[in-house]
């Protein structure tokens, strides 16, 4: 966000950082938002979010609290605006909150054999990663292949052991302005077809295709001008890392070359990039149960052919889309005090435990970010935005969703904020459906929506591990999110 101030219009960037320890979060849930929920009912207001969070200038130690109040854009006037931010501060002022501000915004919810993972040494191993097992393979339903996703962690279930099942988000396999929001199963033997699920949508296959020929064809442009620079002179004073760098190119285009080769011969056919179908998905529904989380997710059964014990590693991010010195930076974000976050030796984050939810509301005091305040650093592997870091939220967001001919629904979600003023959003859309996961590789939950009328929303939200596990139970399913090779 940026602010311009006198006539010169100098820009002042905004962040949003955690709300933290704060006395709203023991009245929030319970008593204050759902105040504010009916009032902006009584008030017909199209509100879509209640989030509270820290607002201030970026380089200026402690923000303000907020409560941004999201409004459908057009749907209110700047004069009604001021007498709901007005109303709503009584709420809090009614409950003995002084110090916490109202913000009222335009905003919008919104849903938005493969290859084992390359060793480090490999020049092609970061485009080699979407076509491999680890977290975060872009998805979409065989039958719309222009709606991508993101494939969230893979599971076991005891109760049919040997197969591996992927989770991401419903929305992702199941348009919600397309298809009937009911119960999905699927009964092997029933005769009904399966819902295929596919590997990257035409779009995203060429895209990556595009990617690994644009490498190709810059470094023959950068061979052709190391040769044109050797030619040209009779001794180099760095000759001997000249030709090196160009040694260093030559391997590329023979790495990629490869790789292109490989995944055309593999992956161009769109039924040879069919994973797996889906076995289970609820309908979508809002402020599900005693969580009141959204219930929006669906199970897929993966292949045998496509991922094996010869090709799985269990659940890990790839790390290599960021360099390490810039990773370290995003994850310590004040040097002096070290994080709970380990660069491990192969860049594979691998996961082990779940962060309950009482803890994903409470700051790591053994991480600080840039004005030493404590803050929880979170880690997703998208789709769209590939690797990011972010900062949970420590007090959940009520959100409201609007479909169409519908009324507004409400749920509760754990927010992800951007990792710093600059850093941009926490993801994108295709990215839903991610698994995102704490410093230590503690599973958090998967990603289901955010917040925004553009791209760079915000505030992104988390449908709790916890719940869906809890889910799963509901169904029969005794899932392990921790399935190792041996396994299978």
């Amino acid at each position: 966000m940026d602010e311009a101030h006198g006539s010169r219009s100098v820009s002042r960037t905004k962040r949003a950082d955690p709300l933290g320890p704060h006395c709203l979060s023991e009245v929030w849930e319970d008593t204050v938002a759902p105040a504010m929920v009916d009032y902006l009912l009584r008030k017909e207001v199209q509100f879509t979010i209640l989030n509270p969070l820290r607002i201030g200038v970026a380089g200026k130690p402690s923000p303000p609290a907020f409560i941004m109040i999201g409004i459908n854009p057009d749907t209110l006037s700047s004069k009604t605006g001021i007498e709901v931010a007005v109303d709503c501060r009584s709420i809090l002022l009614q409950n003995q909150i002084e110090d916490v501000h109202i913000l009222v915004c335009e905003s919008k919810y919104q849903r938005a054999a493969m290859y084992k993972p390359a060793i480090r040494t490999d020049p092609a191993a970061i485009l080699r990663e979407p076509f491999s097992t680890t977290v975060g393979i872009p998805i979409c339903n065989a039958k719309t292949s222009n709606f991508e996703g993101t494939g969230g962690l893979f599971f076991i279930d005891s109760t049919n052991p040997g197969i591996l099942y992927l989770l991401t988000a419903r929305h992702v396999l199941f348009h919600p302005d397309k298809e009937e929001n009911k119960l999905y199963k699927f009964h092997e033997g029933s005769g009904a077809a399966r819902r295929k699920v596919m590997l990257m949508g035409d779009a995203a296959f060429k895209a990556r295709c595009d990617s690994l020929e644009s490498i190709i064809r810059l470094s023959r442009m950068k061979i052709e001008q190391i040769n044109r620079e050797l030619e040209a002179t009779e001794k180099l004073e760095d000759e001997d890392d000249v030709i090196a760098e160009r040694e260093e190119a030559e391997k590329v285009i023979t790495a990629f070359k490869e790789l292109l080769a490989t995944v055309t011969m593999d992956w161009e056919d769109k039924e040879k990039r069919v994973i797996g179908h889906v076995t289970l998905s609820p309908p979508l529904t809002f402020n599900h149960g005693a969580d009141g989380f959204t219930d929006d997710w669906a199970v897929i059964e993966i292949h045998p052919s496509m991922i094996s014990k010869f090709n799985f590693i269990g659940n890990a991010i790839d790390l290599g889309y960021v360099g390490y010195d810039e990773l370290m930076v995003w994850m310590y974000p004040h040097p002096a005090n070290p994080s709970s976050f380990n660069y491990p030796h192969d860049r594979l984050l691998r996961f082990f435990g779940t962060v309950s939810d009482q803890e994903m509301f409470k700051l790591d005091p053994k991480t600080k970010d840039k004005d030493t305040d404590p803050v929880t650093m979170v880690l997703k592997n998208g789709a769209t935005s590939n690797l990011t870091v972010g900062r949970l939220n420590t007090i959940r967001a009520f959100t409201r969703e609007y479909s169409k001919n519908k009324p507004g629904e409400m749920s509760k979600e754990v927010g992800v904020l951007p990792r710093n003023s600059r850093s941009g959003p926490f993801s994108k859309p295709g990215d839903s459906g991610s698994v995102v996961v704490d410093g230590k590789g503690r599973v958090c939950g998967i990603l289901t929506g955010r917040d925004g009328v553009t791209e760079d929303s915000d505030c992104i939200f988390v449908t709790s591990i916890n719940f869906i596990i809890k889910r799963l139970a509901d169904f029969g399913i005794k899932a392990n999110i921790f399935p190792l090779p041996a396994d299978l």
